[in-house]
């Protein structure tokens, strides 16, 4: 016969406060400082003749397709370490992986800038795809949000973190832009900003062992075997409630990373900008994205269900990117990639949430690390590709990917499953 004290439900487990994923939020930025740089700085210094790894006489089309292998490097690298990494901060919580990740990243940029320093394509092409591997700041924040927050509010916590990203792609290309610039200060090169990332990563670092407090306490942790944590991505073709949200994701990110891969070599390739310009455009776009998930993401989640907001963020998408190419004048670029950019900023944390919000509390590294690998593995697929594609005709890269986002939200629209919760 059941007691008083025996039927008494026991106490809620203790949760650590929101302000707790501060610290991720700022390795988030940071990492992404630096990865902005890449786009940033690669697209005119490869596209240009005044390139220290590519001959002048080399054509355009030579030209987008090395522009493109080399940018997926970095998210090919993702690729093959998020579901790794999500696995193992499952089995070993959530902060000593990210220390681990960091150190390594940080010492990958030390060798990204002395790759151009001393003309090296090789060094610069096995730096970016190392420190890729090593990557695990969006996974290891993602799965954090989830160990502490309520579903409901895993869309505005997430739409957070792409705010620090886009508050980095701003940050970033400003400064960075001017920092290649040699005509700020004649020692300015390619190179510089890069040993600005690494000194920035450096200090993250030691501040992040400091001040992040594990969110993924051991009575928690999974004993994940470590040759399962390297096999994790099977999931996304073994689960099939979970099967369709990935591959629809996939797309999402293809073509919303190709915008980000292609409208500079449009840029570029239309208006003949330096450097220095393009660095201006870059930070641009980040605006709106910032704007989108410091109030709008937050605004619209309270009123409309995540997939609504996944169906119509989608498809806005990828009408605007194609819309990018069609007006003439430069000015018009002000507004087309302003709104493209609030579009995708309104998708991007959409897309992780419904994921998210389907998946079981204890798979939450594995199903978040596999979805970042289908991201950044969007994301190298979408450099490739749009290298491809721009040799052809640069404007056509814009136009096929975003015609992909339409695709992709057609398709939500009509699947059932992601309808059954509302976020």
């Amino acid at each position: 016969m059941a007691t008083a004290q025996d039927s008494t439900p026991p106490p809620a487990p203790r949760r650590l406060p929101l302000s707790a994923l501060l610290p991720l939020y700022v390795v988030v930025f940071a990492g992404f400082v630096g990865y902005s740089l890449m786009i940033t700085v690669f697209t005119p210094m490869l596209l240009r003749s005044d390139s220290p790894l590519i001959a002048v006489s080399d054509p355009m089309s030579k030209r987008t397709v090395l522009l493109g292998i080399l940018l997926c490097l970095y998210p090919l690298g993702q690729f093959l370490g998020s579901p790794v990494m999500g696995s193992l901060s499952d089995r070993f919580g959530r902060k000593p992986v990210l220390l681990i990740s960091l150190t390594i990243t940080t010492l990958c940029y030390a060798g990204i800038a002395s790759s151009l320093t001393i003309g090296s394509f090789a060094l610069l092409a096995a730096a970016s795809l190392i420190a890729g591997l090593a990557e695990a700041n969006i996974v290891t924040a993602q799965s954090a949000i989830a160990d502490v927050a309520l579903p409901e509010e895993r869309n505005r916590f997430f739409g957070y973190i792409y705010m620090s990203v886009s508050a980095a792609y701003i940050v970033g290309p400003l400064v960075g832009g001017k920092l290649a610039d040699p005509a700020l200060l004649p020692w300015f090169n390619y190179a510089t900003p890069f040993w600005m990332a690494f000194l920035l990563l450096a200090l993250t670092t030691a501040a992040t062992a400091v001040l992040f407090r594990e969110t993924h306490p051991p009575s928690r942790r999974q004993d994940v075997p470590l040759t399962r944590a390297f096999t994790n991505m099977s999931g996304v073709i073994t689960n099939r409630s979970l099967r369709p949200l990935y591959w629809l994701n996939f797309l999402f990110y293809l073509a919303i990373f190709g915008f980000f891969r292609c409208y500079p070599m449009y840029l570029v390739d239309e208006y003949h900008l330096d450097v220095s310009r393009v660095s201006e455009f870059v930070a641009w776009v980040g605006v709106p994205i910032v704007i989108a998930n410091l109030w709008l993401t937050s605004f619209l989640s309270r009123r409309f269900a995540v997939k609504t907001l996944a169906v119509w963020s989608g498809f806005l998408t990828g009408v605007l990117m194609i819309l990018v190419v069609v007006p003439r004048p430069m000015k018009a670029l002000w507004i087309t990639l302003f709104f493209t950019s609030a579009a995708l900023a309104l998708c991007l944390p959409s897309c992780a949430t419904l994921l998210s919000n389907a998946a079981a509390k204890d798979e939450q590294g594995q199903v978040m690390g596999n979805n970042q690998a289908l991201q950044v593995g969007a994301e190298a697929l979408s450099g490739v590709v749009g290298g491809l594609l721009a040799a052809i005709i640069v404007k056509l890269s814009l136009i096929v990917l975003g015609a992909v986002a339409i695709v992709a939200a057609l398709a939500l629209k009509l699947h059932s499953g992601s309808s059954r919760r509302r976020a």
